[in-house]
């Protein structure tokens, strides 16, 4: 196994993230940098502080996420801070690895045609992910890429929009998911491709002719969105 997450480490990791809020919670830490407490975390997905606190208890304990007593300088008991652990523990670490090289298993095996049901997937939450265009008003194809270049740079995919004799393509230099995607191409990039399709559709751009080339590079993915004839 490849992972340098010891089995029992995993083990627990997987079976924290198996529980609805407690990924809420996760996705709620690792967006506030400042923290939460249980309360504040609470009142944010609707939970009773008890539970909030028992899920985010758990967090800790599978090395997802760190508590700290907040430092006061008045008269009061300190508040327990709750802050989402470092990328290299948890979506570089054994659990969110783990997590995603199973459900994409789970799709190539289960479901017919797993990369156009990844596409569809993928398309569906590309729309969700960018903002509509204005009613009656249609964007530049320049601001339609630069959207969609700053919805793939906050899902870590670290962008580069060139345009050149060669055509329209967004170079994507790091993929957030890209161990997985050596083992699963066709369910990670087709998903990935139709994020890219779905953010330039909302937009009102055309998605037809896009196409996505896997690790032409060790740490390089190409996204052609127009590609000229040669």
């Amino acid at each position: 196994m490849r992972y340098a997450a010891r089995a029992d480490q995993v083990a627990r990791t997987h079976q924290a993230l198996a529980e609805v809020n407690r990924l809420r919670l996760l996705e709620l830490l690792r967006a506030r940098a400042e923290g939460l407490d249980a309360a504040g975390a609470a009142a944010e997905i609707g939970l009773h502080v008890a539970t909030a606190r028992s899920h985010l208890e758990t967090l800790v304990g599978a090395g997802l996420a760190g508590r700290a007593r907040e430092e006061r300088l008045v008269r009061g008991r300190p508040r327990v801070i709750y802050r989402a652990a470092g990328d290299d523990a948890s979506t570089d670490g054994g659990g969110y690895r783990f997590l995603a090289e199973l459900l994409a298993s789970i799709i190539e095996a289960g479901v017919t045609n797993p990369a156009g049901k990844a596409e569809a997937a993928g398309v569906a939450w590309g729309r969700e992910l960018v903002e509509r265009a204005r009613p009656l008003t249609r964007l530049p194809r320049a601001e339609a890429v630069r959207r969609v270049q700053e919805m793939l740079d906050e899902l870590g995919f670290v962008p580069e929009v060139v345009v050149d004799r060669h055509g329209e393509r967004i170079l994507l230099h790091r993929c957030p998911f890209r161990d997985v995607a050596v083992d699963h191409q066709k369910v990670v990039c087709s998903a990935h491709l139709g994020l890219i399709k779905g953010a330039l559709d909302q937009l009102g751009a055309s998605a037809d002719t896009a196409t996505l080339r896997p690790l032409v590079m060790p740490t390089l993915c190409i996204a052609d969105l127009q590609r000229r004839p040669s």
